[in-house]
């Protein structure tokens, strides 16, 4: 294996020369020693280290993105990837870990010393405390306000169905424990809309989302005309299928709206209404926390968000 030795032989400077250069000190030396240094590790095929690099600087270039044991929906796919996109114009790598407790946390704290780390749920205070003592910038979006943004989406939805003239509606949610955090949040927005308008809600259908589940599903399916504000456009394609199985009429007996307009959204018949959550903003400021250091939500967080939030609206709902 090629070391920064063997390089510095060849190119005849010395190691650190070798390591300045290549490690972003290259404009304290001339241009034609810092382009004649890059030739001869890229001829010799030399990486700096991320090890040696983050011992010298204290941090590494390396941001981790923290993932919950959650299904990844494309919303959060494509938040993911515009974030890795943003970071690396800026420089920084990002490396993608799934959450399995405190000890993976400290694992990438001790053996990458990030610059930064973005958790997609939120991260306990002893959690926080440790990252902060080992210098880590930590952006996470508080659990008030995660729960806030679902609660509004929960919402968002029960005014769609009722604008629609629905009187009754059913949340629909999975049984999977991961995602609850998020559902029952939804659901409660839901609900808390419909009775505000003092109309009826009916029990909440969960949600195997398993092969064959479908006639299991159809029978839970109140006799009545409802809406349905579904957790997700996978929630809501199911009941649109189960409904389908029992022989009831979407949209003129079962009104059915989703959240992420994913694509199936798009190709249902009828086309399923949806929730979209436009990205781009959330990842601009998720890469500006990490970036600036400026790990908090500000106090209007919420009202910014609900402007990249909207409706799409679909045949599932067009009475």
């Amino acid at each position: 294996m090629t070391s920064s030795a063997d390089v510095a032989a060849k190119a005849g400077v010395s190691r650190s020369t070798v390591s300045q250069i290549l490690n972003g000190h290259g404009h304290r030396f001339r241009l034609d020693m810092v382009d004649h240094v890059q030739t001869v590790a890229k001829e010799m095929g030399y990486r700096p280290s991320i090890a040696g690099r983050a011992l010298a600087r204290g941090t590494s270039d390396i941001v981790i993105t923290l993932l919950p044991n959650i299904s990844l929906g494309p919303r959060l796919r494509e938040l993911i990837d515009r974030v890795t996109d943003e970071l690396a114009a800026a420089g920084r790598t990002n490396l993608i870990r799934l959450s399995s407790g405190d000890a993976q946390i400290d694992e990438a704290v001790l053996a990458l010393r990030p610059a930064g780390l973005w958790s997609v749920a939120p991260l306990t205070l002893e959690q926080h405390s440790r990252l902060a003592e080992a210098g880590v910038n930590v952006v996470d979006q508080p659990r008030s306000l995660q729960e806030a943004v679902d609660h509004e989406i929960g919402a968002m939805q029960a005014r769609h169905l009722i604008d629609r003239g629905y009187t009754a509606v059913a949340a629909a949610v999975p049984v999977d424990l991961r995602e609850q955090p998020f559902a029952l949040a939804r659901e409660r927005g839901a609900h808390n809309e419909f009775r505000a308008a003092d109309l009826e809600v009916l029990p909440t259908i969960r949600l195997s989302l398993e092969r064959g589940s479908t006639r299991a599903t159809a029978a839970m399916l109140p006799h009545q005309s409802f809406g349905v504000a579904a957790y997700n456009d996978d929630a809501g394609l199911a009941i649109m299928a189960a409904a389908a199985a029992a022989g009831r009429e979407v949209p003129g007996d079962i009104g059915v709206i989703g959240v992420d307009n994913t694509v199936a959204s798009g190709v249902s018949e009828p086309t399923l209404s949806t929730v979209d959550l436009d990205v781009r903003f959330s990842a601009h400021e998720i890469v500006r926390a990490l970036l600036q250091g400026q790990p908090t939500a500000p106090d209007d967080a919420l009202d910014a968000l609900r402007s990249f939030v909207s409706i799409v609206d679909g045949g599932s709902t067009a009475r």
